[in-house]
């Protein structure tokens, strides 16, 4: 009482305080967290307006040192809202909990969190190394005005706005970098694509640029498993009040085909930047096992950044916990040293492209290169015949058809219903649980045992001659790896956000088959790449056969002597993975066939590397 009063004195005393005014005190929670910033040397400002072009404003949050120097710059504009851990305070009750969420993470971090703020910088690393932290919600995220445009050119715009503002603040040296996982990786690439002056380097963990390709429509066939649970989980509560956003949600469903007004570089529902126009060093963290995104997309954008100043590539299994162990943290600092402190460190010196080959049950090797992907790679074809193998089954089938070094000499096809339940919906990125069981679709084939080691590391793809019964198909392909036991390898480790149950194929890629026309400027030896282009759209004519090419999302996997491949080819998402779009108008009473032999392709692909 005789603290509360004393303060009630000063806040009626005049010139006391100018600011803030009436003073309270804080919870014990809010008092440990002030202090401990104040013994770390960071100040902590709250709500800080940022003007943007249009006359409106978003809202960040700083940390800076405690000092009057002026320091570089670590930002990030994201959606999910800037306050601790993730989420917006849009009450009192709000910002109790949150400063007792922040209290405990610093006090043993009983709940187990990553970071301070969703897949942003720590401040509390950052700050006492000499940066400044930023953390802006993007318009209609918790306190910054305006409706809410994921992945927009808006966007963008705001995001230029906020690092040119950041860089000519009395605190700031002028150089501004950008850190961030998942979305706040790829709208990195977006804003750099505009050549913000004081943006310097950029470091981007898990990305995507060509959005339609890498996050939204793979194979023509949209994501919806992942996206209705990001729109509903990840980003279903990051506003104070009523959500307003635009009609986003509504032009990505009406839009199936890649339509460059709405999926280009002035999209009107996702940006997809001209990366050759982003100048910046970056240096990008793509992970091994994906789930509708981030596999393909980081690998893509890292070979299609030709116009960034420097590039560094790191291709990881276990991406999420890479992104923030200690070696990480110190790597990144040194590369944001050197470009945005002027520091000759060395940290450019070394090998621009890592790779974590793995070799099952979570363990890899390190593999360090002068390009992505490997020049030293030779791409081996085995050939699929839909003639029985003698493998005796998995304990679940014993179907299986054939692999082969040498095409098959003899015609032959296998079909398969196209018809499934998908299962009960869940709010989880796999979409459904329950339905027909996952393995007991489609057709497999395996080959036999392998008569020596083998390393792949980059890109996969299946050439298939199928016709169906119905106007469309839809094909899944995956490539698993089969030990001398007959136990399918697992390669991915066993964090977060892996599947305990469901193994993840070395490689996985899908297409819709009216979308097999291939843009032949942009394909290569090791990668189709599908126009999915309205003009282009192509319906099965009944008892046609065609030819399609799959490509399978790059990955690495050490395959030892005596396992086998499998190729499993399906009609919908296997167990584990995200579901898609199911169209039950070209499924229902479907009968779909591979053709295999002389007159048809059926092949897969590997890309081979030298064994370490």
């Amino acid at each position: 009482p005789q603290v509360i009063g004393l303060l009630e004195k000063l806040n009626a005393a005049p010139g006391v305080f100018t600011g803030n005014t009436p003073r309270r005190l804080r919870n014990a929670a809010a008092a440990r967290n002030e202090l401990r910033r104040n013994i770390r040397g960071i100040i902590k400002m709250t709500d800080v307006r940022i003007p943007t072009r249009d006359g409106s404003f978003v809202c960040a949050d700083i940390f800076r040192p405690a000092d009057s120097g002026r320091h570089p710059v670590i930002m990030n504009k994201g959606f999910y809202g800037k306050s601790f851990d993730h989420g917006v305070i849009g009450s009192e009750r709000d910002a109790l909990r949150k400063e007792e969420l922040e209290d405990r993470y610093f006090s043993g971090n009983p709940d187990g969190l990553q970071y301070e703020n969703h897949e942003s910088v720590d401040s509390a690393v950052w700050v006492p190394n000499g940066y400044v932290c930023i953390r802006v919600d993007a318009r209609g995220v918790g306190s910054s005005p305006g409706k809410q445009a994921p992945f927009s050119l808006q966007h963008a715009q705001d995001y230029y706005d906020a690092i040119e503002w950041a860089g000519t603040q009395s605190w700031s040296n002028g150089n501004v970098g950008l850190w961030g996982m998942s979305y706040l990786a790829v709208t990195q690439h977006a804003v750099a694509s505009l050549q913000p002056p004081h943006l310097k380097a950029m470091v981007a963990l898990g990305t995507d640029a060509d959005l339609y390709n890498e996050a939204l429509y793979g194979g023509g066939l949209f994501g919806e498993g992942f996206w209705n649970w990001w729109k509903a989980a990840m980003a279903g509560h990051n506003y104070v009040g009523e959500r307003e956003e635009t009609d986003w949600w509504t032009r990505i469903l009406d839009t199936p085909f890649n339509d460059p007004s709405a999926y280009g570089p002035t999209g009107s529902a996702f940006m997809s930047p001209q990366l050759e126009k982003a100048t910046a060093p970056v240096w990008i963290t793509g992970p091994q096992t994906g789930v509708v995104i981030h596999q393909l997309g980081s690998s893509e954008t890292f070979i299609h950044s030709t116009g960034a100043q420097a590039r560094k590539f790191d291709f990881v299994d276990a991406w999420f916990p890479h992104s923030y162990k200690n070696s990480t943290t110190t790597e990144h600092m040194q590369f944001f040293d050197h470009w945005l402190k002027g520091v000759d460190n060395g940290i450019m010196d070394g090998a621009p492209v890592r790779l974590q080959i793995r070799t099952g049950n979570g363990g890899h090797y390190l593999a360090e290169e002068a390009e992505w992907p490997i020049a030293r790679t030779s791409y081996r074809r085995w050939y699929l015949d839909a003639s029985p193998s003698d493998w005796t089954g998995d304990a679940r089938r014993n179907d299986i058809l054939r692999i082969s070094q040498n095409a098959p000499a003899t015609e032959n096809s296998a079909s398969y219903t196209a018809e499934i339940d998908p299962g009960k919906p869940i709010p989880a990125p796999t979409g459904f649980v329950g339905g027909t069981p996952r393995w007991s679709t489609g057709i497999s084939f395996i080959s036999d045992p392998l008569t020596e080691d083998m390393a792949l590391a980059g890109y996969m793809k299946v050439g298939l001659s199928v016709a169906s019964t119905a106007s469309d198909m839809d094909v899944f392909v995956s490539l698993r790896v089969i030990d001398e036991l007959d136990r399918e390898i697992r390669y991915e480790a066993m964090v977060p956000p892996i599947d305990p149950t469901h193994i993840h194929p070395v490689g996985h890629g899908l297409l819709k088959v009216s979308h097999r026309r291939t843009d032949e400027t942009r394909s290569t030896e090791y990668w189709p790449v599908h126009t999915h282009a309205k003009e282009d759209y192509q319906p099965l004519e009944a008892g046609e056969i065609v030819p399609i090419e799959v490509g399978l999302n790059p990955s690495s996997a050490m395959i030892r002597k005596g396992s086998r491949l499998r190729i499993d080819v399906q009609p919908y998402s296997p167990a584990g993975l995200p579901s898609r779009s199911y169209d039950e108008s070209y499924h229902a009473g479907a009968t779909n066939t591979i053709y295999t032999g002389p007159g048809h392709q059926g092949y897969v692909q590997l890309p081979i590397i030298p064994l370490k």
